[in-house]
């Protein structure tokens, strides 16, 4: 009598195991589809967004601000990143240096 119970319970979760993998497959592949969308809006958006916003709001070239950026991280690390646009601004603007200032 204890038998057919048992392999019931037995179907029933094997059962339940493929209807968990299914859905885990389904959401598992929507969560992947979410991150790259969020990777690709991110690049898209600190590679050739903000560039142009900073180049117009702090009048620096592009190539020169992500320069100051490298610097800044290898000499201060994460400080250095924070203030190293800031300081190659002054710079810039002090010693009226036109090669490294944005285009108006």
């Amino acid at each position: 009598m204890n038998e057919p119970n048992i392999k019931r319970f037995w179907e029933n979760l094997n059962n339940t195991k493929l209807i968990r993998y299914l859905l885990l497959f389904a959401l598992g592949w929507a969560i992947i589809q979410v991150l790259v969308g969020c990777v690709l809006l991110q690049q898209v958006e600190e590679n050739l967004l903000m560039p142009r916003i900073m180049q117009g709001s702090i009048n620096m070239n592009p190539v020169f601000m992500f320069f100051a950026l490298l610097v800044g991280a290898q000499i201060a690390g994460l400080v250095g990143v924070f203030l190293s646009i800031p300081i190659a601004g002054v710079l810039i603007s002090l010693f009226e240096i036109e090669e490294m200032q944005g285009k108006h």
